[in-house]
């Protein structure tokens, strides 16, 4: 799992990449020397944040608790795509990370249980990008696939034995690229995914079930390099 300080803000880094790319900056032949298709392929690596929904339908023994609600702490995580743009417009991609940890906490009437569950999870996102135009350098992006995640490990917390499900749900992306050479670029990627999860396990000796929708929205920013 990659662990990054509390300290290192998005913007931050995203003021050092566009510094970085304004020393780097190619001659003035650039639009003209970029040509579309003769380099298909592209890969990217960047750092991102995911920040969730605060949700929840639980019962225990059977019963409702219509007051249950779980929150899902924010988590960094490193990204990395590998993607094809088979026509001047449109592009498919792959898109994984390095399996970060949330913790579950509980809130309403799970409030006294405090954290519920620590989840290590992994998620694969497939779909489909389309630029609309191209403005100097600059070039936008909007897409949308299907995201599967698939739970890794649960440990700890007050609901020891509390067993999250894998899910697969959609999402939606916006985004953009600025071309610092013919080869490399960087980005600014926001997603927003749809997912929700069954849990299900003994608390004080009765069986518990809790659903969760948490649907994150995930900004990530690095680099692609095209080939």
């Amino acid at each position: 799992m990659l662990i990054v300080p509390s300290s290192i803000r998005l913007p931050h880094l995203l003021a050092f990449a566009l510094v970085t790319a304004a020393g780097i900056l190619p001659s003035p032949g650039f639009a003209q020397e970029m040509q579309e298709g003769e380099r298909p392929f592209f890969l990217s690596l960047g750092y991102g944040h995911a920040t969730y929904s605060t949700t929840g339908r639980a019962s225990v023994a059977g019963q409702p608790l219509d007051g249950a609600r779980v929150a899902l702490g924010g988590v960094s995580f490193a990204a990395f795509e590998a993607g094809w743009r088979f026509a001047p417009n449109w592009s498919v991609s792959v898109l994984g990370g390095l399996p970060p940890t949330v913790a579950l906490h509980g809130r309403g009437d799970f409030a006294a249980q405090g954290v519920l569950r620590k989840v290590t999870y992994g998620s694969v996102m497939f779909g489909a990008q389309y630029y609309p135009f191209r403005l100097g350098r600059f070039e936008p992006v909007i897409g949308a696939g299907i995201s599967y995640t698939a739970i890794f490990r649960t440990r700890g917390g007050s609901m020891s034995e509390l067993n999250v499900a894998d899910n697969a749900g959609p999402y939606v992306q916006l985004g953009g690229q600025f071309h610092v050479t013919e080869s490399v670029s960087a980005f600014l990627d926001a997603r927003k995914t749809w997912l929700s999860f069954d849990a299900k396990g003994v608390a004080g000796g009765a069986p518990v079930r809790v659903g969760i929708d948490p649907d994150p929205i995930s900004v990530t920013m690095g680099l692609t390099y095209r080939f």
